[in-house]
């Protein structure tokens, strides 16, 4: 079976660079060498040919330069004006265009498509008789569950975008049940879903030895409690929420607040929030200043080391997460989670989390469920137990997540 699978951003994939949904399409291309039900040509940026090291027998990757074209781009945004408020909203991109521009019609038998809708609308009008998939990884606007013609009147782009590609598409791939009901209410009859996966054979706890080294290097004492935030620095993740919780538990002296990640893109957006992240914390106190520890980036191959200094994962997420892969990996390590209620992070978590309702209420609420699992280890013990038997409902290797996905591609009616 001939694939063509497209890269979701400028990220190269193989995932040198990490990013959730680079690191699955890798597991799918690795898992292929073994099994070679697929042959592949991956198209995925590339600017630095990084990725020609990388010799595959059944994987063609077509590295793709990209330079931002932002003269083209402007004339692209006022034709996306005209785009989004047609039938199908097809809106386009610079990256687009040129992710797609060497796309070999007629020659493929299945077109995936990761997770970008400028680059499906690009790619629908190079499809022939190609069956085309959309994996979509992030959750649909407009945000409301109920789809009405007030809706439609309201967010007429989101509406029209959404039909385009349940129109359009062979088959829809979600990652949650939460995604494909989501779709489903917009009139898809063909959404599926393909849990994310970790891989748990690297998920497991370090020596004592590093441990240390970390909570040297961090300030961190083996009487601090840690607290730990993963992600994105945007402000849909809920960092400020977090942070603001801290102003809430200034009687938990030994409390420590552990932020991982970085702003991976530099948008003018995320650059704004990271500066209402330092005026929250400068803000604060010397005291509680002294509690939170900002990482930096993390190498994903020693996120495990994070989780293994954590006494809890926070997730304080502001919009709907689609899956959650964080709660998943904190799951699989044996670490309890405290999450909001959002998206399909419910579905993933299960009981085996604390689940705070988003509202104003969040950052009061956030604390409370903080210092019950601050002030009650046996609580993070058992809720830890709970996450790490619910993580095998999960893919857990390579094997078993391409095996879901070949059900899906191969033996799904395509």
């Amino acid at each position: 079976m001939k694939l063509a699978i497209f890269a979701p951003n400028v990220l190269p994939v193989p995932a040198l660079d990490g990013g959730a949904v680079e690191e699955l399409t890798t597991y799918i291309i690795e898992e292929n060498e073994q099994k070679h039900l697929y042959d592949i040509d991956l198209y995925t940026i590339d600017n630095c040919n990084r990725l020609s090291n990388f010799k595959f027998k059944y994987t063609n990757i077509l590295q793709i330069k990209y330079k931002p074209n932002q003269t083209k781009q402007h004339f692209i945004d006022i034709l996306n004006k005209f785009l989004i408020r047609m039938p199908n909203g097809r809106v386009i991109s610079d990256f687009s265009e040129c992710l797609t521009h060497n796309f070999k019609k007629n020659f493929y038998d299945a077109v995936i498509v990761e997770d970008n809708r400028e680059v499906f609308n690009t790619i629908v009008r190079k499809i022939n008789q190609e069956k085309l998939i959309f994996h979509v990884h992030d959750d649909i606007y407009p945000p409301e569950d109920d789809i009405n013609i007030i809706q439609r009147l309201i967010h007429p782009a989101g509406y029209n975008m959404i039909k385009g590609i349940i129109n359009s598409s062979d088959k829809i791939i979600t990652v949650s049940r939460y995604l494909e009901k989501r779709f489903e209410k917009y009139g898809a009859k063909n959404a599926v879903t393909l849990y994310n996966g970790v891989l748990s054979e690297k998920l497991i706890p370090t020596s004592l030895e590093i441990q240390e080294s970390w909570k040297k290097r961090l300030n961190i004492s083996n009487k601090d409690i840690v607290f730990t935030f993963i992600g994105r620095f945007i402000s849909d993740k809920g960092i400020d929420q977090f942070l603001n919780s801290l102003k809430l538990l200034k009687d938990c002296t030994n409390l420590k607040f552990l932020i991982v990640g970085k702003n991976w893109l530099h948008s003018h957006a995320e650059n704004e929030y990271i500066s209402e992240l330092k005026s929250i914390v400068a803000s604060m106190s010397y005291d509680l200043k002294s509690r939170i520890i900002f990482t930096g980036y993390v190498d994903h191959k020693k996120i495990n080391e994070i989780y293994s200094i954590s006494d809890c994962i926070v997730i304080p997420s502001q919009w709907e997460e689609a899956f959650g892969v964080v709660a998943l990996e904190a799951m699989t390590m044996g670490v309890p989670v405290i999450a909001s209620k959002s998206g399909g992070l419910p579905e993933v978590l299960g009981n085996s989390a604390l689940i705070i309702n988003r509202g104003v209420d969040f950052v009061e609420e956030l604390s409370k469920a903080i210092r019950q699992l601050y002030l009650n280890p046996d609580l993070r013990i058992k809720l830890g137990e709970v996450g790490k038997k619910r993580s095998n409902r999960f893919p857990q290797t390579k094997e078993e997540y391409f095996n879901d996905f070949s059900k899906i591609v191969r033996l799904g009616g395509l």
